[in-house]
């Protein structure tokens, strides 16, 4: 059964952001130290390219993502978290199983995702592949140039984005709300980014911009930023699959009676779901 979910302004893409940095600023050292394992286990096929290395390491990415969603949690549960916490969702029973599945699917939909590139961007690749040393460089890159069509990057784009889209909430949906119907939740995750364009735009937007700024630090900044853009992507799941039952409803009153309340919840407690 999917979980029911609400619809925001625009507005609210900056005060997620604002209740990522509220529960961020808690204990920033563990978050940043959280965020730098993660990037280490994203890398590590990069340093040993075996296959089953690869795979591991795809398959704990949903794992250690949760893990950080959890240790949010805490911190606005007023505990303590510490580095391990990261690691709690692997012994988590009765929820594991299902993040293994999201995560094979993940797997899945990265697989068909290369085969689409290799197939699109064969006549760069064959290019790339061609080059002699005898060649010049900027003959090839015209060659590569001449080969790159706009329609196939934004193919390629639109693809890489609905797959994104479909298991950004998902993941917390599987986890959090124990969906156990994993097509289900991939739907529901992108009925919410159709449904909340504008402010999880606006959200992207912030983030985005954080990004390109850090690039001229070598993108160092990131450890700093990534940990309050995960919190507060996961801020934006707890407001928007937030449990409303009819007796708050009828207590909230017109919806922008609802803003203000969730808004004023945020800046006291770092959490969004009022």
């Amino acid at each position: 059964m999917s979980a029911d979910f609400r619809t925001f302004k625009a507005s609210f893409g900056v005060s997620w952001f604002k209740a990522g940095w509220a529960v961020f600023k808690v204990q920033p050292l563990t978050f940043m130290m959280m965020y730098i394992f993660i990037v280490i286990v994203g890398l590590f096929p990069f340093v040993l390219p075996n296959p089953i290395v690869q795979m591991l390491c795809a398959l704990a990415g949903p794992f250690l993502t949760v893990g950080f969603y959890s240790a949010a949690l805490n911190i606005q549960a007023g505990k303590s978290i510490m580095l391990a916490d990261i690691l709690k969702p692997f012994s988590a029973k009765g929820r594991r199983l299902n993040i293994f599945r999201l995560g094979l699917y993940q797997l899945g939909v990265a697989l068909l995702l290369g085969v689409v590139m290799s197939l699109l961007f064969e006549p760069v690749t064959s290019a790339l592949q061609n080059h002699t040393q005898e060649q010049d460089i900027q003959v090839v890159m015209a060659e590569i140039a001449a080969a790159i069509s706009l329609a196939d990057i934004a193919i390629f784009i639109a693809l890489q984005s609905l797959a994104m889209m479909a298991f950004a909430y998902a993941l917390p949906l599987v986890y959090f709300k124990e969906q156990a119907n994993i097509f289900g939740a991939m739907k529901q995750s992108l009925k919410v980014f159709y449904y909340n364009m504008a402010p999880l735009s606006v959200f992207g937007g912030i983030a985005a911009l954080l990004m390109i700024a850090s690039t001229p630090l070598s993108l160092v900044p990131l450890i700093f930023i990534m940990p309050i853009i995960y919190i507060g992507f996961f801020v934006s799941f707890q407001a928007i699959f937030a449990n409303q039952s009819p007796e708050n409803e009828q207590k909230a009153g017109p919806e922008d009676n609802n803003t203000q309340s969730a808004r004023e919840e945020t800046g006291q407690t770092g959490r969004f779901d009022a």
